[in-house]
Parts: structure tokens; sequence; C-alpha cells
């Protein structure tokens, strides 16, 4: 609870500033605001009742975050870390990152991400872009491949969720400018079974970087809602016994 007022509080702050200019002009304020504790975690109730989106992310090792979805512009949803940092996502893709070691600057041909429909994902599903690193690595070409397998489940709030689980195998082709041996990774998305909405994911930005595993939980705390809806619907129809 006291998590969910402290995320509360620096989500009003944050919406009377602008997003571009005033990111490091907010950074004591967020220090101040977030709790820091390992495994951070928001009750069901709390992610239902809130105003704003949550994200729990793992990165690495590190102990379970929560983010804050604090703007939306043209399809970039933009979190904001206890410890200062921020993920852009579209689609569910990370697409920029913002105080990491070796931040994510740029990701092209986004509105070609085969995740953005993945129903239609089939074997000859292919994507290609380019990104740009922090650590002077710019322009470097990444192609994507897909698999879909279906009869999964993931479990959050204590709860299980019946999920479809995408596979992307990811080629790293350019040429490092370091040497390294690690050219080819995986990413993995768990889309709801039912409504086709990105639940859950674990995202590698490039191979020589940590996994981060993402849970849309303001998602899933809407779709469980929408199961025990339907759920209750189904035993009203049902006729007495």
């Amino acid at each position: 609870m006291v998590l969910l007022k402290w995320l509360a509080a620096a989500a009003v702050i944050i919406s009377l500033t602008s997003c571009a200019g005033t990111y490091h002009s907010y950074k004591d304020t967020l220090q101040l605001a977030f709790t820091r504790q390992p495994d951070a975690s928001l009750t069901l109730a709390e992610v239902s009742n809130a105003d704003f989106d949550f994200l729990y992310v793992t990165h690495g090792d590190r102990p379970q975050s929560v983010m804050a979805l604090m703007f939306v512009e043209q399809g970039d949803l933009k979190w904001i870390s206890s410890d200062q940092a921020m993920l852009i996502t579209n689609n569910g893709r990370i697409t920029k990152t913002l105080g990491f070691s070796n931040d994510l600057l740029k990701l092209t041909a986004t509105t070609t991400d085969p995740i953005a429909n993945w129903q239609a994902i089939n074997e000859q599903s292919h994507w290609q872009r380019l990104v740009d690193w922090r650590a002077g690595e710019y322009g470097y070409s990444v192609s994507s491949s897909f698999k879909v397998e279906t009869g999964h489940t993931i479990n959050v709030f204590q709860q299980d969720i019946a999920v479809t689980k995408v596979i992307e195998y990811l080629d790293y082709a350019t040429p490092a400018n370091f040497l390294r041996f690690d050219q080819r990774w995986q990413n993995i998305f768990w889309f709801d079974a039912s409504s086709g909405v990105l639940l859950q994911s674990q995202q590698q930005l490039a191979p020589f970087t940590e996994p981060m595993q993402l849970i849309f939980v303001s998602k899933v705390a809407r779709e469980l809602a929408k199961q025990a809806q339907l759920s209750k619907a189904v035993k009203t129809e049902q006729p007495a016994a």
C-alpha cells in the first residue's frame, strides 16, 4: 500500500511536467517518491483500483521492480522505475531505454514488427531492423524469425492464465565493434489465449545484455476481471437444477 501511494504521488507530479525536456529535473523527486524493496509487488486489488498502469520488471538477477506508466505518445508507452530508469515500449516491445549501462537509443521498423499482429505469424514471418546503442554501436542490423506455441500457462496474482507463447529467434548480423561470440539469442512473448493481449515477455535487447522479464500486471488484472465477469454470466444463465 505504501508503494502504491508513492507511485500515485509520483505520477501526479510527473503528469504536471512535459516528457522530453524535464526527465532529469524530476529525478530527485522520483528518488524520494518511490520505495525500494526486494521483489516489489502490488496486490491485485491495488492494481485493479489504480488510476494508471503498472509493469513488473526483473532485470537479470536484480529484484523485481515496479514501473509506472507515465506517458503515452503516438503508441509509445513510457514507464518510470524507482531507480530513475525509463523503458519505452511499443506493442509490448522495448524500443528505447534510459538509465541503463548501455542504453538502447533507437530501433527502426517498429511499424512492421510481427509482434504487433502476432496472430498472423507463420513460418515465413521475418523482421529486419537497425539498432543504435549508447556504447558507440550504431546502425546494427538485427533479424528475427518466429515460432508460435499454444497450450501454455503463466501464473500471476496466484492465478493460472492460459496463454499463447511466441518465441522470437534473433540474429545479430552486423560485425561487432568488440570481440564477442554470442550473436544469436531469443525473446519470448506470452499472449492471453482468449483475448490475444500481451501479458508477459522476456526480452534480451542484445546478446551482450541481461534479459528483462516484463509482466504487464494492469493488463493481467483487466483480463482476470473479464474472466470473472464471464464466469459469473455463465453461471447466471445456467438453469436451476
